[in-house]
């Protein structure tokens, strides 16, 4: 699990008493961990409203003066949560430990609508982030660390320009 990363997660909006949601980091809450997060400095642009006339050459395009705008886009994450033995302080000894962890961890997204993601490896961040789906093909997987739930998850990016900053 040497190449694994914590990652940081927020429900994006304020509760009943009006107080941000609380910064979950990944490890100490479900102990969930990942390989990556593929976040884009910049993925493809939106194409802009245009009309063509058929009397005459090419396209009228508008293009706002703020500029041009990037489209939404979606991004596979591989997650991994660790069985563990000895009781270390990330997960469980039992494998039913494991799959309630992961299925709190997904409730957790599921049920959070938009989030605020943050890779500790990358130092990217985004808002409005949501989850698209849960991939079926979850795997137990050994090492000379240990064994490990490894399964996938798709993200969508519906803000793919504002950097967001967490611990």
């Amino acid at each position: 699990m040497g190449k694994w990363q914590n990652f940081f997660l927020q429900k994006m909006g304020v509760d009943a008493n009006d107080t941000p949601y609380p910064v979950c980091e990944s490890v100490a809450e479900w102990g969930i961990w990942c390989k990556s997060i593929p976040f884009k400095l910049l993925d493809k642009v939106k194409e802009p409203a245009k009309r063509t006339w058929y009397d005459e050459h090419g396209d009228d395009e508008y293009i706002p003066s703020t500029g041009l705008f990037v489209e939404a886009y979606t991004m596979k994450v591989e997650l991994g949560c660790k069985k563990i033995e000895n009781g270390n302080k990330y997960s469980s000894a039992a494998v039913s430990d494991v799959r309630q962890s992961v299925g709190n961890f997904l409730e957790y997204l599921r049920s959070s609508g938009m989030i605020k993601l943050y890779s500790t490896y990358t130092r990217i961040g985004r808002q409005n982030v949501r989850l698209e789906s849960v991939s079926d093909n979850a795997t137990w997987q050994s090492d000379d660390q240990g064994e490990f739930l490894i399964f996938e998850v798709t993200f969508k990016v519906n803000d793919p320009m504002t950097d967001v900053v967490l611990p």
